[in-house]
């Protein structure tokens, strides 16, 4: 006991320890509720996570807010490329395919096809094309009332595929993802402990919700970012959660399973037997089986087999389905007899198959139409705010310990 002499860091605020009783005193007050220890803790968490991931958290809201209306932007930025005069009626799928194959080089794969979003978007034809070493995806856009070829360009070497890629992974693959990832799971804790530090209890929860005006500038400061972070935190919450499910949906979907079912992997695949020595069926065909299968759904991408014994993956979309670029109608057909393997419904989506799709449609806004993405636009210049304020109240309190 004589030597029982733990010191704990005096900025962490706890007090030199000098008996097992003193470790339980201690104890007691730094895990309760209300305990000052505790909030000098948390404070010190919220402190070092913001210095450290903060930066990140106000690049990847900025970078957000860009790619809310990624679309929209690069058909502003690009309206010869991406955008053409209607016409009656598009010529077939199997000729658009055919002059689009006619601008690559031979080693080019077709990988997909994306159909126009509104009536004057052009239609995309995507290859995946070996460069360097490496497998790159290369679109060719394609006029759909004409056939003509607009132009090519490589995904990632555009301003707002480049701004994707930065948000999404650092322009570092999959380590940057990861990265991104983890960031993610930092600012959940940023967000969690800023929330903890501001809760004034039920007592004095209308007061603290009331911004405090002040003539002392650190103050302000203080009170604008406490304001801000509190109104936006739930939205943000939202927003960083979707995301990180999005990088790490591996590890998430489990967690959500435990309370949610979802639908039992679908089958994709066939044996090789059946497409050995077979024609494939064209693209129109495939498109014609769909559009018969669900005659009110909207046909939005069509993936293409990767390999002999793969399959073609068509996206549709019904009226009213949450996430707009991409919907939750989906058909896997065998590309020789045009046999619908598998489908998956929105009616038929069980509660984690549900919860999922909501992900990506809350964390652009698009769930709730041009308002959600208004507002998520915005949420994306509060991290910044957040960051600044906050790195400023430190940095003249820092100043202030030093005189």
């Amino acid at each position: 006991m004589r030597r029982l002499q733990f010191w704990a860091c005096r900025e962490w605020g706890f007090e030199p320890v000098k008996s097992y009783d003193h470790i339980r005193t201690i104890a007691v007050g730094t895990i309760g509720v209300g305990g000052f220890a505790c909030s000098r803790v948390w404070r010190k968490i919220h402190l070092y996570l913001g210095l450290l991931a903060g930066v990140m958290f106000a690049f990847s809201g900025l970078s957000g807010s860009a790619l809310v209306f990624y679309q929209d932007i690069d058909e502003y930025l690009n309206p010869a490329l991406l955008t053409v005069e209607p016409d009656r009626d598009y010529v077939p799928l199997t000729e658009i395919i055919a002059t689009a194959q006619k601008v690559v080089s031979a080693d080019a794969k077709l990988a997909r096809l994306y159909l126009p979003r509104h009536s004057r978007a052009a239609m995309k034809v995507r290859f995946t094309a070996p460069e360097n070493s490496k497998d790159v995806l290369l679109d060719v856009i394609v006029n759909p009332f004409t056939a003509e070829v607009l132009g090519q360009r490589r995904w990632g070497g555009y301003l707002m595929s480049f701004i994707y890629k930065l948000h999404y992974t650092l322009v570092l693959g999959e380590v940057g993802k990861t990265i991104v990832g983890v960031i993610g799971l930092l600012l959940m804790c940023l967000l969690l402990s800023g929330l903890y530090l501001w809760w004034p209890g039920f007592s004095k929860l209308f007061q603290a919700l009331r911004f405090k005006r002040s003539t002392n500038r650190l103050r302000f400061l203080y009170d604008l970012h406490k304001t801000i972070g509190i109104y936006a935190a739930a939205v943000l919450i939202v927003i960083v959660f979707s995301g990180i499910y999005m990088i790490f949906p591996h590890y998430v979907k489990p967690l959500i399973g435990v309370v949610l079912p979802f639908t039992e992997t679908i089958p994709t695949g066939f044996s090789m037997d059946e497409g050995n020595g077979k024609k494939r069926i064209n693209i129109d065909e495939v498109g014609r089986i769909a559009s018969d299968l669900f005659p009110q759904a909207k046909l939005q991408r069509i993936y293409f087999p990767v390999s002999v014994d793969g399959v073609y993956h068509i996206i549709m979309r019904h009226l009213g389905e949450i996430r707009k670029t991409r919907g939750s109608t989906q058909l896997w057909i065998n590309p020789y007899d045009g046999k619908v393997l598998a489908v998956q419904k929105p009616q038929a989506m069980r509660g984690g198959d549900v919860f999922i799709a909501w992900m990506f449609p809350l964390h652009n806004g698009e769930a709730f139409g041009l308002s959600g993405r208004i507002i998520v636009f915005v949420m994306g210049f509060i991290p910044i705010i957040l960051y600044v304020t906050g790195l400023i109240v430190w940095w003249r309190k820092r100043e202030a310990r030093m005189r």
